[in-house]
């Protein structure tokens, strides 16, 4: 399957049906804190372009633009400020140049600012907060293109360049990317199921009994011996 194929895929599925099928597998920290929080319209759905940068970093740090070049059609461009409070770390022309390049959205446990042109752009942006000010005198990128780690709402989710991510009004989740495609097609097996018992239900069956009869997640294939099913 293309890569295209795969990202078309993930931008038809719920991350609430992605995140059920992870946990099913044993891929628990994968959903990202709720504390980061869309701007405009939350979905999201493409391949992670790492970059991580720190307050107290050597006084060049990394180009800015550098991480520009990186962006190839496709991406959701992920930034780990460690925590940044000093401002903004990505504004309007930063993002119009990266959808130029093709990027499809962008995450960040820091701040940006041009709220309203960025809620407003054909990107989703994820991010902690908004300032006017810019942090890039206080903040430098230390690396670019290599694994970051963001809050998760059951631990630490690491993020690696190639892994899939997923947003929707419900929160993001990331997809490791040697199990995407399995994840993809045990998500849409679990939709339909989804459906199925919300049907049996809206014609006077017992949600009990319709999750029962179902099977819910019977499909999936545990990578671990501690995984279990998600109850609902």
């Amino acid at each position: 399957m293309s890569e295209r194929e795969l990202l078309d895929r993930l931008s038809e599925l719920e991350a609430a049906a992605a995140a059920d099928v992870m946990v099913a597998m044993g891929l628990e920290n994968q959903v990202l804190a709720p504390d980061l929080r869309p701007l405009g319209h939350p979905g999201m759905a493409g391949v992670a372009l790492c970059a991580e940068g720190r307050t107290d970093a050597d006084a060049a740090g990394l180009p800015t633009f550098d991480l520009d070049a990186l962006v190839t059609p496709g991406a959701v461009v992920v930034i780990r400020t460690a925590g940044c409070d000093k401002g903004a770390i990505i504004g309007d022309n930063m993002v119009t140049s990266m959808v130029q390049r093709g990027a499809r959205g962008f995450l960040l446990d820091g701040g940006i600012r041009d709220r309203a042109a960025l809620a407003e752009g054909a990107a989703a942006v994820w991010c902690r907060y908004s300032s006017p000010i810019n942090a890039h005198r206080k903040w430098k990128y230390t690396a670019m293109n290599q694994p970051v780690t963001l809050p998760g709402i059951w631990g630490a989710v690491t993020i690696r360049p190639g892994d899939l991510i997923l947003g929707d009004d419900d929160g993001v989740c990331v997809l490791p990317q040697e199990h995407a495609a399995q994840i993809i097609a045990d998500a849409e097996i679990h939709m339909r199921a989804e459906a199925e018992i919300k049907a049996a239900i809206e014609a006077g069956g017992s949600r009990e009994s319709a999750t029962r009869a179902s099977r819910r997640l019977q499909h999936v294939r545990p990578l671990t011996a501690k995984a279990e099913i998600p109850d609902e």
